[in-house]
Order: structure tokens, then sequence, then C-alpha cells
């Protein structure tokens, strides 16, 4: 059994032991951990180089940035209540807590005076409780029997802003997300992301669905979509790809990732069409937050190659969903995004294949995101038709751009 170090540093409250970085039952690194924070200082020895995540450099220089992008962020609403409530510092040793286990890859992190197991502690077999994840979402759930013990969940390691945790229903795990602002639009914009796929025959998205939760007593529409992961299969964002890859001068962020890709075994007409599918369904919805944690790829960890892009997810931020002024006047081709350019018109330079998308099947798609809204929403009738009228607005923009209209030129390209 390997001896636990204690670190003392300049500042009483930090406490650093070494725990062993794990893949499945797979020894893969010794890392230094701050205890007190969760933080990771640093790769201490590397056992095996070829099964460190994705992005961290063969000699674990990266594990620092990859082990806080896994965590729930600082910024999200509700998560002091919920440190106090585990008696935890930070997000990160919240993390820790549950050993950095997570429902999206197989890594964790064992401490290393103890000998744990994957099959004991997995999320992917064994039931959690969720009374923590209770706390993450101000809902209100039954605690599970014959859970895991003390309050491992797997919700401490879900990045982004919004509210969220995971579910078991019927046996299969799911990503509750939760919102109780602008209507719950959020919710119910994932929906007509979903019904937006299926006009346009694109099997490959996450099939979200709608489902109600009290928020401090009252009811709200919320997003529920199954994982999309497995014991097979883990997910690599974007943005870990490409931790440590060196972006050549002369690239855009957007190619970067696609050389990047290819470089990792997968197909690059593959990468490039579902990265122009998603760039152009996202304009249709105005969605302005497809960052580098909201795409990525799909890693057999068993046959140890990717396999594929991870399905299309994430469509929340969409459909101006937060602007409480009137949409009536707001100009559709002067959005900013958080994504690979500032401007979500730019975003369409990088599309090659416009025809892919045959437009002819959404004739009254905005009659439908319309109805949806009305349907699990209190909206006003006024906004949801204003909503609709984005989508319309966003059709022809995009149907002039099939045509070859150069429409990020704005009053230029006619």
């Amino acid at each position: 059994m390997m001896q636990r170090r204690i670190i003392s540093g300049k500042n009483t409250d930090q406490r650093t032991e070494l725990y062993v970085l794990k893949h499945k039952d797979k020894e893969i690194a010794i890392v230094q951990m701050d205890v007190c924070t969760g933080r990771l200082k640093r790769a201490a020895e590397v056992l095996l180089p070829e099964e460190l995540p994705a992005g961290c450099g063969a000699d674990g220089s990266r594990l620092p940035e990859w082990w806080e992008n896994r965590a729930i962020p600082d910024s999200r609403i509700g998560l002091q209540h919920v440190l106090a409530g585990a008696g935890m510092q930070t997000n990160l040793s919240l993390m820790l807590s549950s050993y950095g286990l997570s429902l999206t890859d197989h890594y964790w992190m064992q401490p290393a005076e103890r000998k744990l197991y994957w099959k004991d502690l997995n999320f992917y077999e064994n039931i959690f409780s969720d009374v923590l994840g209770n706390l993450l979402t101000d809902t209100e759930e039954t605690g599970r029997k014959n859970a895991l013990p003390g309050n491992l969940s797997p919700s401490f390691s879900v990045n982004g802003d919004m509210k969220k945790k995971w579910v078991i229903r019927e046996g299969a795990r799911c990503l509750l997300k939760v919102t109780s602002e602008y209507y719950g639009q959020q919710s119910v914009n994932e929906l007509i992301a979903v019904r937006l796929h299926e006009r346009l025959s694109w099997d490959h998205y996450v099939p979200y669905r709608i489902e109600y939760r009290k928020i401090r007593g009252t009811e709200y529409p919320c997003s529920l979509s199954p994982m999309f992961t497995s014991e097979e299969r883990e997910f690599v964002s974007a943005y870990q790809l490409l931790l440590d890859y060196k972006i050549p001068n002369e690239s855009s962020l957007y190619e970067a990732l696609i050389s990047r890709a290819v470089q990792s075994g997968m197909e690059e007409e593959r990468v490039r069409r579902q990265l122009e599918y998603t760039i152009m369904t996202d304009f249709i919805l105005s969605n302005t937050d497809r960052h580098l944690n909201n795409m990525g790829f799909l890693y057999d960890s068993k046959r140890r190659f990717f396999c594929g892009m991870a399905p299309v997810f994430d469509t929340g931020n969409s459909l101006l969903y937060d602007r409480e002024e009137s949409l009536a006047k707001t100009n559709l081709l002067g959005l900013k995004v958080n994504s690979f350019c500032r401007w979500e018109r730019d975003l369409l330079r990088y599309v090659k294949n416009s025809s892919m998308l045959n437009l002819e099947k959404l004739k009254d798609f905005p009659e439908e995101a319309e109805s949806l809204l009305l349907k699990y929403t209190e909206m006003p009738v006024k906004r949801a038709g204003e909503i609709a009228g984005t989508i319309r607005g966003k059709i022809r923009y995009l149907t002039l751009f099939q045509q070859g209209k150069r429409i990020w030129k704005q009053g230029k390209y006619w």
C-alpha cells in the first residue's frame, strides 16, 4: 500500500495529500491534492501516460485544468448554499468528496492510502442518494434505498451555470436541468431543438423531454435528458481535446479543433458535417452559448479510440430567452455568441455545405415553437409570438445564405 504523505504549506488551511488518478481500476498517475480546497496541485508521477485523460499531455501537466473543468463552476447560482450544507470549502473539495466520479467518463480519485474499487463506487452501476443534489436544484426528491454510502453524487462533477443534477428514471441515468427564471424557457428551448432536429431528419441529438418539478413550492418546466455515455463510452469535450494542443498562428479555433480531431483518429468529413449542421441549427434558434464544453466527442475506453462526435446537446440558452425588452426590433444579425467567433453571423463563414438543411421542412416550425412555449410556460402570448418571429427571420436569412448571399456583411449582401 502506498504511504500517504502530508505536505504542510505556509497557509495552515492547506493540506496536501497524495491521491491516485484511476481509470476504472487502472492506476494512471499519482497526484498532489490540496484536500481543503480540492485543488489538484500537480502530477507527482505518471504511471500510464497513454491512459491519461485526453488533452492532459504525456507528463500530466494539464491535469489541474482538466480537474477544474469537470467541477461545478463558481458562478453556479446557489453553490454557496450547497457548500454550507455539505460542510465543504469549494466546488473542487465538493467534487473530491465524491472522488471526482462522474457520469461523463471513467476517471476518479482514490486516496493513496486506501484501496477502493470501481465496481463498488461508480454511478453507472450503483444507485445514488441525491440529498445534496436536491440542494443544487432547489427541488424536492425522495431519497433512494440501498444507495451508495454517505453523500456520493455524480451531480458534483457536472459543469455549466444552469442548476442541474443526475437522477434515475426507470433504471436510466438522466440529467435534470432546473430553472425558475425566464418562465422556464431554457428547458422548453431544449424540446424545441429536439423538434427541429426531428423535422430535419437529423438523428444524432440528445432527446430532451419536459418534466415539471417543484422549486420552492412552485412547479416549473425542467428538461430531462438521457445519459449519452456508458460503461464503454466516455465524453471528451472540445475544450478538453484542445487543452494541450498548440494552435498554429495561421489557424482559426474552428479549424484547429477539426485538425486535432483528425489527429485523434476521427474522420474529417463526419466532424465537419456535424459542426456545420450545428452552426446552422444554432443560427435558426439564436443559440448564443455553443462554447467548447457544449460540443465534443465519444471515446471507446475499452478499445481506446475516438468513435465519433457526441450528439448535439445543450441548446437551452437560445431564442433570446434572457432579453426582457420587446424582441420585435432585435437585430438578428447582430447577436454576440460564446463560440468560435464573437458574432453569430460570422460562424456561417465556416459552413461549406449549406444545402444539407432542407428548409422546406420548416414551413410551420415557428408556429410549433410558439405553441410549445405557450403549452409549457406561463409566458405572455405576445412574447411567444415574438420568439416565433425571430425563428421566421432566421430561416429567411438562412435561405439567403443557401442562395449564396454573404449575410455576415449584413445590409450589403443583397
